[in-house]
């Protein structure tokens, strides 16, 4: 399925406005069916490399809970492991859903 470029607003853990991508909306279907998932577990099964950064922006606004698995690795760069969606992640995809709009998971 081809990116639209629709992007939705919603409020992130910290109380800001925030605007999500399709493309996140697709990342936060897959961890609601498939979690907990890891860096490796999501390459094998979708073919696609979710870079640290995206994993750890999520997290940041409150959307997924991660286990960041190599100690002392300040930069949150290594390895990965996205445990559950929080309440705002479970909420954002619920909205979307709510508007009409589609989610891609790969089996």
């Amino acid at each position: 399925m081809a990116a639209t470029g629709y992007r939705m607003k919603y409020v992130d853990a910290a109380l800001k406005e925030q605007k999500i991508s399709e493309r996140s909306v697709n990342r936060l279907a897959h961890v609601a069916k498939h979690a907990p998932c890891g860096r490796f577990e999501i390459r094998k099964k979708t073919q696609e490399l979710w870079d640290s950064h995206e994993v750890r922006a999520l997290e940041e606004r409150g959307l997924w809970t991660v286990e960041w698995l190599e100690p002392g690795d300040e930069s949150y760069e290594g390895g990965w492991r996205i445990l559950h969606l929080n309440d705002v992640g479970r909420n954002v995809l619920r909205k979307w859903h709510d508007r009409g709009r589609t989610t891609t998971v790969v089996e």
